[in-house]
């Protein structure tokens, strides 16, 4: 999940946003880049992987975050180019890594699920990238989980057997469903902030609070899959975390998106 609130382009329309777009993937990507937010256990804080959060370096209107590009980039029908950029872009950026070391983990867009474009894109930026693809994790959002389970669970047994490890983005928000879980075998599964909202609080509603996510994290766990809590931004939400069980955390208390591992 990107937290970033990017710098809006207010006096540009889509359209207009999205033919410079074109124009920037047109040339191989100018002014693209991918930030990595490190995501850290729990226990010991040390970074296990990254997530690659896209930006856009507009000549304009300064940095641009996933969200807005993406709209964008819907505006002119380029979501797919967009999307295919990413995927070779962050598995080049891995395979530049040392063996072994941090995952790094990608999103792929609902867009990506429902029309099945997904796949073969990450087929193909395999190919060309030479990445090991157990050092990747795939994130898919629950919102296109929930709309396209069926897609969803043939992307991710796909996924599992070229390696690559599955998680849930975004898990417990406003379209929150335990079926998905039941149904696809994910190794990891990212709390939304919706869920973990007021963990740092006191009064009846923070204890209702720790008790919902301590729940989510043991059922995780009873499936076998481990849990990221997204968005950490205090000392006392982390402490609730790792008293609830959570394996991982993410967010700026841990870390602002940078460069990555050296």
């Amino acid at each position: 999940m990107d937290g970033m609130t990017a710098r809006a382009a207010s006096d540009m329309s889509p359209v207009a946003l999205g033919g410079q777009l074109a124009e920037a993937l047109a040339q191989g990507g100018a002014g693209l880049r991918l930030d990595l937010q490190p995501i850290c256990a729990a226990t010991s804080l040390a970074p296990v992987g990254y997530e690659a959060l896209l930006r856009w370096e507009h000549p304009d209107h300064g940095p641009l975050g996933a969200a807005e590009v993406l709209a964008a980039a819907a505006a002119v029908g380029r979501e797919v180019a967009l999307e295919a950029w990413v995927l070779v872009s962050a598995f080049r950026l891995r395979a530049g890594w040392r063996a072994g070391g941090p995952y790094l983990a990608v999103n792929v867009s609902t867009a990506g699920i429902l029309a099945g474009h997904a796949a073969p894109m990450i087929r193909a930026a395999l190919e060309v990238s030479g990445v090991d693809p157990r050092a990747l994790s795939i994130e898919l959002p629950e919102a296109a989980v929930v709309r396209g389970l069926a897609a969803a669970r043939d992307l991710a047994a796909g996924l599992r057997e070229s390696g690559i490890a599955v998680a849930l983005d975004d898990f417990g928000g406003a379209l929150g469903s335990a079926r998905v879980l039941r149904d696809i075998p994910f190794s990891a599964v990212k709390l939304d902030p919706q869920l973990t909202e007021g963990l740092d609080r006191s009064g009846p509603e923070a204890g209702r609070t720790r008790a919902a996510v301590a729940a989510v994290v043991d059922m995780v766990h009873a499936l076998g899959a481990t849990t990221v809590a997204e968005a950490v931004e205090t000392a006392e939400q982390m402490r609730a975390l790792r008293l609830a069980g959570c394996d991982a955390l993410q967010g700026w208390l841990l870390g602002r998106p940078g460069s990555g591992p050296a």
